[in-house]
């Protein structure tokens, strides 16, 4: 009797255990494919070095005061086609930045840009894209900006994750130009940061 109740407590354990680590890996191809195949568990040089987009090194020179500051390593591609969009994109570029005083905890930020053609490509895949990871996160805030009118101006939503140990931030956003802008862009800022 004992021995088929402990039976029952491993089997539920391996189960449970399972689903993390599907999950885990979930989030992972799902982080991946948003950043058009970048391995975001890698150093951002064999990032951009891996990648089939062609980067360009770009370093920012800064003035190191202590343990801040100094230069800032950027890594900067241009893309025309996105896996996770639908919609037709104008221009797309993606960087990855790591500050120098980053590098010994390998920490980075990874910035997409998406320009559309109109406000309604442009909020139909933000909907469908903090749809799509909201699920992934333990914790999710949103904040939206309206204008006199309760027009909306802008919306970001920050998604947090956790894997294994490792912690990071996505954060999903628009900002809707004002109607009398001259220029109008239409773009969604994706960016990725482990901390």
């Amino acid at each position: 009797m004992i021995i088929n109740y402990m039976k029952s407590i491993l089997i539920v354990g391996l189960t449970f255990l399972s689903l993390i680590l599907y999950s885990q890996n979930n989030m992972n191809e799902q982080l991946n494919k948003l950043f058009l195949d970048l391995d975001l568990t890698s150093n951002p040089q064999a990032m951009a070095n891996k990648s089939s987009l062609k980067f360009e090194h770009v370093v920012r020179k800064g003035i190191s005061w202590g343990n801040t500051g100094g230069n800032i390593n950027n890594f900067v591609a241009s893309f025309s086609k996105h896996p996770l969009i639908q919609s037709r994109i104008k221009e797309g570029q993606i960087s990855i930045i790591q500050k120098e005083e980053d590098v010994q905890f390998s920490n980075f930020s990874v910035n997409e840009r998406i320009s559309f053609n109109d406000e309604k490509d442009m909020i139909s895949e933000y909907k469908q894209l903090t749809e799509s990871f909201e699920k992934l996160g333990y914790r999710v805030k949103s904040s939206t900006i309206q204008n006199e009118n309760f027009e909306i101006k802008s919306e970001n939503t920050e998604i947090l994750m956790e894997d294994n140990s490792n912690k990071s931030k996505l954060t999903i956003g628009y900002y809707t130009p004002s109607k009398d802008e001259r220029n109008k862009e239409y773009f969604l800022a994706l960016v990725f940061t482990n901390y």
